[in-house]
Protein backbone atom coordinates (compact mmCIF):
# COMPACT_ATOMS: atom_id res chain seq x y z
CA UNK A 1 0.00 0.00 0.00
CA UNK A 2 0.96 3.16 -0.54
CA UNK A 3 1.37 6.18 1.65
CA UNK A 4 -1.27 9.21 1.25
CA UNK A 5 0.06 11.87 -0.96
CA UNK A 6 -0.31 15.04 1.08
CA UNK A 7 -0.86 18.43 -0.62
CA UNK A 8 -1.65 21.64 0.04
CA UNK A 9 -5.06 23.94 -0.47
CA UNK A 10 -5.89 27.50 -0.21
CA UNK A 11 -9.04 26.67 2.04
CA UNK A 12 -11.91 28.66 4.06
CA UNK A 13 -14.36 26.87 6.34
CA UNK A 14 -15.48 23.57 6.09
CA UNK A 15 -18.10 22.36 3.14
CA UNK A 16 -19.60 19.64 1.65
CA UNK A 17 -17.52 18.45 -0.73
CA UNK A 18 -13.79 19.34 -2.10
CA UNK A 19 -13.78 21.06 -5.92
CA UNK A 20 -13.55 18.25 -8.28
CA UNK A 21 -10.53 17.55 -10.64
CA UNK A 22 -9.50 15.80 -13.47
CA UNK A 23 -9.18 13.82 -15.14
CA UNK A 24 -6.32 13.02 -13.01
CA UNK A 25 -2.56 12.66 -14.60
CA UNK A 26 -0.46 13.12 -11.79
CA UNK A 27 1.14 9.67 -10.06
CA UNK A 28 -1.45 7.23 -11.79
CA UNK A 29 -1.49 4.02 -9.53
CA UNK A 30 -1.86 6.44 -6.21
CA UNK A 31 -4.28 4.61 -3.76
CA UNK A 32 -7.88 6.56 -2.94
CA UNK A 33 -7.98 6.85 0.61
CA UNK A 34 -11.90 5.95 0.79
CA UNK A 35 -12.16 3.38 -1.07
CA UNK A 36 -8.44 1.74 -1.60
CA UNK A 37 -8.44 1.36 -5.21
CA UNK A 38 -6.26 3.16 -7.30
CA UNK A 39 -6.54 6.28 -9.16
CA UNK A 40 -6.29 5.87 -12.56
CA UNK A 41 -4.91 7.99 -15.40
CA UNK A 42 -8.12 10.10 -16.46
CA UNK A 43 -10.47 9.76 -13.41
CA UNK A 44 -12.18 12.67 -12.10
CA UNK A 45 -11.05 13.32 -8.85
CA UNK A 46 -11.80 15.51 -5.80
CA UNK A 47 -9.28 17.64 -3.11
CA UNK A 48 -10.65 17.14 0.14
CA UNK A 49 -9.02 19.76 2.61
CA UNK A 50 -7.94 18.07 6.15
CA UNK A 51 -7.13 20.82 8.18
CA UNK A 52 -4.75 23.44 9.19
CA UNK A 53 -1.96 20.93 10.28
CA UNK A 54 0.79 21.29 12.15
CA UNK A 55 1.82 25.01 10.43
CA UNK A 56 0.93 27.20 13.62
CA UNK A 57 0.15 30.60 11.37
CA UNK A 58 -2.40 27.97 9.85
CA UNK A 59 -3.69 27.01 12.42
CA UNK A 60 -4.34 30.73 13.50
CA UNK A 61 -5.58 31.42 10.29
CA UNK A 62 -8.41 28.93 10.66
CA UNK A 63 -9.11 29.44 14.30
CA UNK A 64 -10.25 33.67 12.83
CA UNK A 65 -12.41 32.81 9.81
CA UNK A 66 -9.80 33.65 7.70
CA UNK A 67 -8.26 31.73 4.50
CA UNK A 68 -5.48 29.41 5.23
CA UNK A 69 -3.03 26.71 3.74
CA UNK A 70 -5.00 23.59 4.10
CA UNK A 71 -3.44 19.80 4.42
CA UNK A 72 -5.71 17.73 2.02
CA UNK A 73 -5.83 14.41 0.23
CA UNK A 74 -7.19 13.65 -3.46
CA UNK A 75 -9.43 10.75 -3.98
CA UNK A 76 -12.08 9.43 -6.46
CA UNK A 77 -14.85 12.05 -7.20
CA UNK A 78 -17.28 9.35 -6.62
CA UNK A 79 -15.73 8.40 -3.38
CA UNK A 80 -16.89 12.60 -2.54
CA UNK A 81 -20.52 11.69 -3.35
CA UNK A 82 -19.94 13.66 -7.14
CA UNK A 83 -21.95 11.87 -10.24
CA UNK A 84 -19.58 9.76 -12.42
Amino acid sequence: MRDLSIIYVRYVGPTSSGPRLGPYLNDPGKLCPACNAAIAAGDATAVIPLGPGANMDAQERAQAGRAYNAVAIEIHWRCAGGAT
